[in-house]
C-alpha cells in the first residue's frame, strides 16, 4: 500500500508544472519546491483518514481470519479421519477442501483490492485540496512552476533549500476547511468461486498458499 500512496502522489504536482511551463515560454522563469510526501502526512484531514481505513481494514483481516480457521479446521479433521476413510470418501473430502480453498483465494484477493480502493478513496478529498493549496501558492508567489522533490522517480540530486515552500504551503492548507472523511460504499457481495478445480491426488495436508490478505498500514 506503501507503493499506491506514492502512486497516488504522484499525481499532485505535474498538473501545476506543465501548464506553468507552457505560460512561461520566453519568460523569466521562477521555480519553488514542497516535498508532496510531507504534504499528505500532516494535511488536515491525514488523521482521521488513516483512523478510518485502519478501522475498516481490521474488518476485512478479520473475515480473513475466520475463512482461514475455517479451511484449517477442514484440513485438520480431514487428516485425523483419513486412515478411516475409503478411497471415495477420501475423494469427496479432497475436493471439498479444494473447493473451500479456492473460495478462500477468490475471497481475499477481493479483499485485498477493496483495501486498496478503499484507502485511494479516503485520501482523494486530501490529495484535491492539496493541489488547490498549490496552485494558490503558485498565483501568490508568482511563480513558474513547483517541482516535488517527494515524488517518484524525482531526477533532483541537489537544490536550493531556500526554496522550499512546503511549510508556507501547510499553512495554507491548515486554514482550509478539513476534507470529510469518505462513506464506506455498500459491503461488497461475496464473488462466487470459480469452478471447482480437481481434487488433489494425494493427502492433503496444508492450505497450498494460504495467505493472509495484504492489508499493510497506511503509510
Amino acid at each position: 500500500m506503501h507503493v499506491r500512496v506514492r502512486a497516488l502522489l504522484s499525481a499532485i504536482v505535474p498538473l501545476l508544472i506543465l501548464p506553468a511551463v507552457a505560460a512561461a515560454q520566453g519568460a523569466a522563469v521562477k521555480v519553488a519546491y514542497v516535498d508532496t510526501r510531507e504534504l499528505l502526512d500532516k494535511a488536515p484531514g491525514r488523521t482521521d483518514a488513516d483512523a478510518q481505513w485502519k478501522k475498516e481494514a481490521q474488518g476485512m483481516q478479520d473475515q480473513v481470519t475466520r475463512m482461514q480457521d475455517s479451511l484449517q479446521a477442514m484440513i485438520t479433521a480431514y487428516q485425523k479421519q483419513e486412515p478411516t476413510l475409503t478411497a471415495p470418501q477420501r475423494e469427496t473430502r479432497q475436493k471439498s477442501i479444494g473447493d473451500k480453498e479456492q473460495e478462500y483465494q477468490t475471497r481475499t484477493q477481493a479483499l485485498d483490492l477493496q483495501a486498496q480502493q478503499r484507502q485511494a478513496q479516503l485520501l482523494q478529498p486530501i490529495i484535491e485540496q492539496i493541489k488547490v493549496a498549490l496552485e494558490d501558492m503558485r498565483k501568490e508567489e508568482g511563480l513558474t512552476m513547483i517541482l516535488d522533490v517527494g515524488s517518484q522517480g524525482n531526477p533532483i540530486v541537489a537544490i536550493d533549500k531556500n526554496l522550499n515552500i512546503t511549510d508556507k504551503v501547510l499553512v495554507k492548507l491548515r486554514a482550509m476547511p478539513v476534507p470529510q472523511v469518505a462513506k464506506p460504499a455498500a459491503p461488497a457481495t461475496q464473488p462466487a468461486a470459480k469452478p471447482p478445480t480437481a481434487a488433489p491426488a494425494g493427502p492433503v495436508s496444508a492450505p497450498a498458499g494460504a495467505a493472509k490478505p495484504k492489508v499493510p498500514p497506511v503509510s
